[in-house]
């Protein structure tokens, strides 16, 4: 690899699709993505406090602490201590700013530490959530999850695949109906820019010959349901000889709380810092089911407006948002190589409320 740091950074933050795809050819190795994406900056963490009770805090990362989003995160935790991480740019790190902030609260001595994005909206008062944590050994649950609007909380399959040939043509070709069904049914089909879908969906084929030649396997996440479609991609998996290992987890999103007792354990560290937005929250999951760390649902439920502070969507910027995401996968599936290929007896030792 010769291309210089500031070359690669213009690659992989272009919002140009085509150019974040351009990014992944500049690397022979895993090892070589890797190790720029340990080397990059990081943006700024500016901290803003909010009075409150103190033995549950909050901490919510924002690009702007001034924003609606931040504004109304006043109201869904109010009474509690909370901790805005603001940091914005090109080096904005989503796990740096939350390990920022997870310290700062620590010195409080909570209890508990919940970190939330600022893109959420409320559901239940926060007198639940008080309520709910308030039941809890702070000293014997590591961490909590919340339920979502029917008190239900859905599992995760992390299923690891081979990245076959077959398999990057049939994700292209399942993509692009799947993605055109659902621009269909949002809007006209005079608005959709079908060049971007094939693109998205093109993507597949671009992703898995990436990790053949980087000799790692596929990864990817479920939700575990009953539908015909989710067993129909196990027979078609299994018929063509994919299937490599599965694992259920409890998948942390945008809301999660960690416990005094387990943050002391880990030195006030939560995500691991050298992914860059993204899939950092399934490996903290991963993590915690391999380590067998007890974590509960509580009976509390808030929404998500699901990344509509970062931007999402299928124009360019929100596809090179996509594309930026193969490196965090090609992380996550290096780091636990062994553990994904080979561990067969790691069962989920979660208890559900």
């Amino acid at each position: 690899m010769c291309t210089t740091h500031l070359e690669l950074d213009e690659l992989y933050y272009s919002n140009d699709p085509r150019n974040v795809l351009r990014f992944y050819e500049m690397f022979d190795s895993a090892e070589e993505l890797i190790d720029w994406m340990k080397r990059r900056p990081k943006a700024d963490v500016n901290i803003y406090e909010v009075e409150g009770d103190t033995d549950i805090v909050i901490v919510i990362p924002t690009a702007n602490v001034n924003s609606d989003y931040a504004k109304m995160d006043l109201n869904i935790y109010k009474g509690f201590q909370m901790i805005f991480c603001e940091s914005s740019g090109r080096y904005f790190n989503y796990a740096h700013s939350i390990n920022i902030c997870v310290k700062e609260a620590i010195k409080y001595n909570p209890e508990w530490v919940i970190f939330s994005n600022d893109d959420v909206y409320k559901i239940d008062e926060p007198y639940i959530l008080r309520n709910e944590l308030k039941k809890l050994d702070y000293k014997d649950v590591s961490a909590i999850l919340p339920s979502d609007r029917n008190y239900q909380f859905h599992y995760n399959e992390l299923r690891i695949l081979k990245p076959t040939f077959i398999k990057g043509y049939r994700s292209f070709f399942l993509g692009s109906l799947s993605l055109l069904y659902g621009e269909i049914f949002r809007k006209s089909t005079k608005n959709i820019d079908i060049s971007l879908i094939l693109l998205l969906a093109r993507a597949q084929i671009y992703y898995n010959k990436l990790l053949r030649r980087f000799n790692l396997p596929y990864v990817d996440l479920r939700v575990i349901d009953k539908k015909l479609t989710y067993k129909i991609r196990h027979i078609i998996e299994n018929l063509f000889n994919e299937h490599i290992n599965t694992f259920i987890i409890k998948k942390f999103g945008d809301f999660g709380g960690f416990s005094r007792t387990f943050l002391n354990k880990n030195n006030s560290v939560i995500f691991d810092e050298t992914f860059i937005n993204g899939v950092e929250n399934y490996d903290l999951s991963f993590k915690l089911m391999i380590e067998k760390v007890l974590v509960k649902v509580i009976r509390y439920r808030k929404g998500s407006y699901k990344g509509r502070s970062l931007g999402v969507g299928i124009n360019n910027m929100g596809i090179s948002r996509n594309f930026r995401d193969f490196a965090n996968y090609v992380y996550f599936t290096y780091k636990h190589y062994n553990e994904l290929l080979y561990n067969n007896s790691i069962k989920c030792s979660y208890q559900h409320v």
